[in-house]
């Protein structure tokens, strides 16, 4: 008995493997189809040296891996046990006395090693990933200024300064009806609107700039309860892209876990640090409900395929992140209902499967049997 409980769990651990691996690789792909366009642009149309633009995408993967990490796990556990029940090979390890629990600790070490890559990625490869491409930004700014702009976005070009236009040439260096928010050190934003724009090269004070013609200039002084308006000609609005000023201080994505978890204890106003906090470890803890929920839903799998774990695996991954998009609405307006939020679909879906697990036994079925002999009746 011992041994075929040994044989089972290294078997099951070698099925999920190569999906995981798989998974992992096709669903960061398509999450990397998504930047492709602007990558793409950045080399053929702007110039950017092929080296930065290496360097911004592999900063991007950080980012890429907090996603894919969990969903791959859940789409490998998925297939690896709807191959055995597809094949009976579950009935098989059920008459071997290998029940649902004994099937859980092999996904259990699969969702500890996955849980500990998502949580080195929450800890420090999400800061680290957002620091790196803003100094890469910063750089393709230098070097080649104009390559952030694009028509009709609004992009952070450093921090607190955002630049839309309306219109940009092939190169990137013109614009046309240009609009510039920027935040002046302990001042309220300014909004600048201007005719025509164009981009600068940074100069020896490491500081791009911005020449505006033709504008204006608004801004709201909260002190007095004044709104001014200025007209200019020809204004030269500098960016500076230096490292140290372009990875804004206190800047929540910039943080590492410890880093959020201090500002907390501090009671900072700011909600950003609790979503942020709370958001990476949901994402993290996640790799544990989808390994544990993954059982009863590839176990109950009666046909053979892949059709099936991917539609289970996008259902499951698209309702838990309905939760994570409601819980970003509640950031400022209800900060203790978005840590409720957040964790919600974690603690349901545990329980749901510990549940099923508890009942389970040494059988391999995922629904009590009251309920399936009433099913049957029916049928």
């Amino acid at each position: 008995m011992i041994l075929h409980v040994k044989l089972s769990r290294k078997y099951l651990l070698a099925e999920m493997a190569a999906p995981f691996m798989l998974g992992l690789g096709a669903f960061t792909l398509v999450v990397f189809l998504h930047r492709f366009s602007l990558l793409a642009d950045l080399v053929i149309a702007r110039g950017v040296p092929i080296g930065l633009v290496g360097r911004l995408l592999l900063s991007l993967f950080p980012s890429f891996f907090e996603i894919t990490l969990p969903a791959s796990l859940l789409l490998a556990v998925l297939l690896a046990l709807g191959r055995l029940s597809a094949d009976s090979e579950t009935t098989a390890l059920s008459g071997a006395g290998i029940g649902m629990r004994s099937i859980a600790v092999p996904v259990l070490i699969a969702c500890a090693i996955v849980f500990s890559a998502s949580l080195l990625v929450a800890w420090k490869g999400l800061a680290w990933g957002n620091r790196e491409s803003q100094r890469v930004l910063a750089r393709i700014l230098a070097e080649r200024a104009g390559a952030a702009a694009s028509e009709h976005v609004f992009r952070e070009i450093a921090p607190d300064v955002i630049i839309y236009p309306d219109q940009v040439s092939a190169n990137g260096r013109r614009m046309e009806g240009v609009f510039l928010s920027f935040r002046p050190p302990g001042g309220n934003p300014l909004f600048v609107f201007a005719r025509e724009g164009r981009f600068l090269e940074a100069g020896e004070d490491e500081s791009a700039g911005i020449e505006l013609s033709d504008g204006t200039i608004h801004g709201d002084q909260s002190a007095n309860k004044a709104y001014r308006e200025a007209s200019f000609g020809r204004m030269i609005f500098h960016v500076p892209v230096e490292a140290d000023y372009v990875i804004a201080a206190g800047e929540p994505k910039g943080m590492t876990l410890p880093q959020l978890a201090e500002k907390i204890e501090e009671h900072s106003p700011d909600p950003r640090y609790r979503f942020h906090f709370h958001r990476r470890l949901s994402i993290v803890f996640s790799c544990i409900t989808f390994g544990l929920l993954s059982i009863p839903f590839g176990m109950s799998q009666r046909a053979r395929g892949k059709s099936s774990s991917f539609g289970k695996t996008l259902a499951l991954i698209l309702s838990y992140y309905t939760f994570i998009a409601v819980a970003g609405t509640l950031e400022k307006n209800a900060p203790k209902t978005m840590v409720a939020v957040f964790w919600m679909p974690n603690a349901l879906g545990i329980l749901l499967a510990l549940w099923i697990l508890y009942r389970s036994g040494q059988s391999i079925d995922l629904f009590p049997a009251w309920l399936r002999n009433r099913g049957r009746a029916k049928a």
